[in-house]
């Protein structure tokens, strides 16, 4: 382990992969429900329908069905939806690297999703919680240059109030932030024994690193001599577009409040870095049990690195893997390790979410490692299966779709996860109840619209 000088505020982590898929678009036959009770509560559901978007009450994801018509709230085109404390979910804009904005929505006395707040804010990369703040991340440019002319990269942060609506921004320091000479993406961010976890994902040297710490360069041919790629993937001459480290995975463990306070590091090389990636995105993959224990799940994108002949990199080795931290320790577990492509069906990790006890939803690349480096977007990401943490046993989910899209972000509840499902053959979409301990899914409630992203539970207003 080792301590971060470098950090005086942060935060950060997960995208959501959304499809809008057709459907049959007839509204007739509609279900709507009943007014609810002051006091109680409501599953919230986005859906969209064309190009607008809607908040959807339901009173069960069981069964049944709900539309848009008559029982929807017409609300931002959100990227990503963020529940916050029962009392509140926000809608987050991505944006495309422009400046994102967003809102907060509550249940009012008749059940009824209106808006509390709107916030405008830096692009996201990333997002998470924290205290009373909704919280986004993202990389960029500090505002002075060195005496070279280089600009520094930085960590852009927004603590986004639910309480007063107010927004805070801050920065740090993203160069040499673990002290290897590399520039840092921050992905997941966990609440978690009085204590704040997150990964850190090294990300290679920049003009300025390779400037002032030119002792960090393990391999002067890993530096560009041109510029080259596109997109989230663009580079200048003169960097280390990927990391020298793809093979190590670093948490950092942050004690308070506030990120002004220095974190401790741990550190491990039994897996690669722990998150999952889609473009600029970098989703978590850090979670704590409801114990305290903290789980890291890596996909080993390491080995998505490949060297070509304009652009050599550092592949890495190591397959998708899970360490864990215990609950009170501030070091990764030395005798815990699962090699996850030796269980199931042998497919590597794309994303993964906590349900409850030691049971752990994960998303997999159906067509094994190879897709994972070669068809990049394109991968085939519908397999899901049950990691039981404590039996280090997978179970493959069984009973979904064939013509299926998941829609985002699975929503856990006693010991079942619901999964949001988008039909891409024509159909509604709908929630599958998965039962933790056996995998098996049976579909629940449909949903009247195109697509759905997510579901997550708010209490009614009192008044």
């Amino acid at each position: 382990m080792k301590k971060n000088s470098y950090v005086n505020a942060m935060v950060l982590g997960l995208l959501t992969i959304s499809i809008m898929t057709a459907c049959n678009k007839d509204n007739e036959d509609i279900v709507s429900n009943p007014e609810p009770d002051a006091g109680e509560s409501q599953y919230v559901i986005p859906a969209a329908v064309g190009d607008a978007s809607y908040l959807i009450t339901a009173e069960s994801l069981d069964e049944g069905e709900v539309t848009v018509a008559g029982n929807g709230t017409e609300v931002l085109n959100a990227s990503y939806w963020v529940y916050k404390d029962h009392d509140y979910v926000f809608a987050l804009v991505y944006n495309k690297g422009g400046a994102g904005t967003g809102a907060s929505y509550y249940l009012n006395v008749n059940g009824k999703p209106v808006e509390k707040y709107a916030y405008t804010y830096n692009r996201i990369t990333t997002y998470g919680t924290w205290g009373d703040n909704v919280i986004t991340a993202s990389t960029g440019d500090a505002s002075a240059a060195d005496e070279n002319g280089y600009y520094p990269q930085i960590l852009l942060f927004n603590y986004l109030n639910a309480k007063d609506g107010s927004h805070e921004e801050a920065s740090v320091n993203a160069e040499n932030f673990l002290g290897n000479g590399e520039k840092v993406h921050f992905a997941g961010i966990i609440e978690a024994n009085n204590k704040l976890y997150t990964s850190v994902i090294p990300a290679g040297m920049s003009l300025y690193g390779i400037s002032k710490w030119p002792d960090k360069i393990t391999d002067e041919t890993l530096i560009t001599t041109e510029a080259g790629g596109s997109g989230s993937g663009a580079y200048t001459a003169g960097v280390i577009p990927s990391t020298q480290y793809p093979d190590k995975a670093y948490i950092a463990i942050y004690s308070g409040d506030s990120f002004n306070n220095e974190p401790i590091i741990a550190e491990t090389d039994k897996i690669g870095f722990a998150c999952g990636r889609r473009r600029s995105q970098y989703y978590q993959t850090i979670w704590a049990t409801n114990e305290g224990d903290v789980y890291a799940f890596s996909p080993g994108y390491g080995r998505t690195f490949v060297s070509t002949d304009e652009l050599k990199k550092v592949t890495g080795k190591l397959p998708s893997g899970v360490v864990r931290i215990k609950a009170g320790e501030t070091d990764f577990d030395k005798d815990y390790y699962v090699n996850i492509e030796e269980l199931g069906n042998k497919n590597p990790i794309y994303r993964c979410w906590y349900i409850d006890g030691d049971y752990f939803l994960l998303q997999l690349y159906k067509n094994g490692v190879e897709s994972m480096i070669s068809d990049g977007t394109n991968a085939d990401v519908s397999e899901l299966a049950i990691f039981d943490a404590e039996n280090q046993t997978l179970k493959m989910v069984s009973g979904l779709p064939t013509d299926m899209s998941i829609g985002g972000e699975p929503y856990a509840e006693d010991g079942s996860v619901y999964i949001p499902i988008n039909v891409t053959t024509g159909g509604y979409p709908a929630f599958y109840k998965v039962d933790a301990a056996t995998g098996n899914a049976v579909k629940g409630l449909t949903v009247k619209a195109e697509s759905i992203q997510t579901v997550g539970k708010l209490n009614i207003a009192k008044e």
